[in-house]
């Protein structure tokens, strides 16, 4: 029975581990070819801020699963009490609320450049891929963590210098949570859109 089992383990090992370094190679060229394609819209000089940051979340949108990052934010058990309805507002909110978090931050150095290192597959449906972004001397770490979803290997979370971006506001929703309601969620996200637009 042991020969059988090290038979099986020995003959299926290999496919196994081939399909995993495809994955691996597909997920690095990914978020490499998209990051040089936002790297070469921050640098040209054509196109107003406004600009930029449209093209730039065009590129972005695909790359990321922002309906389980917005799941992920309220954690199972606040995601299960809600509505469709809800749920779509939720995400809408979130969706806006980090671009304009993070996109008003992109474009402000032109001059970055991106060290990737190796991808390290978590598991058959998780791949992180650790980077260095340099931008006037400092070296700023990043991950980007992937997960193979229904429609292929999508941005679940982002790390910045170990900060998760889905812990930062999975925190600060909870927050909210504990002390309101969702629709004082809604309130606060509605202002924080609000706010940054003016």
């Amino acid at each position: 029975m042991r020969k059988v089992v090290f038979l099986l383990v020995l003959f299926f090992c290999p496919v196994l581990f081939a399909i995993s370094v495809e994955e691996k190679r597909y997920v690095e060229n990914l978020i490499k070819s998209k990051t040089d394609k936002v790297l070469s819209i921050i640098r040209r000089k054509d196109l107003s801020e406004r600009e930029k940051k449209k093209k730039i979340f065009e590129i972005a949108r695909p790359l990321f699963d922002f309906k389980t990052m917005a799941r992920l934010t309220l954690g199972k058990k606040n995601w299960n009490k809600l509505t469709p309805e809800q749920r779509k507002r939720f995400t809408d909110l979130f969706i806006k609320r980090l671009r304009m978090t993070y996109l008003d931050r992109v474009t402000i150095h032109g001059d970055e450049k991106v060290e990737y290192k190796p991808a390290v597959v978590k598991s058959e449906k998780r791949i992180y891929v650790p980077s260095v972004v340099i931008s006037k001397g400092d070296r700023i770490s990043v991950l980007y963590k992937f997960w193979k979803s229904p429609r292929g290997w999508r941005i679940y979370d982002v790390e910045v210098e170990g900060v998760s971006i889905v812990r930062t506001y999975r925190s600060q929703f909870l927050d909210i949570l504990r002390k309101g309601t969702i629709d004082d969620l809604f309130r606060e996200l509605e202002r924080f859109t609000k706010k940054t637009e003016k």
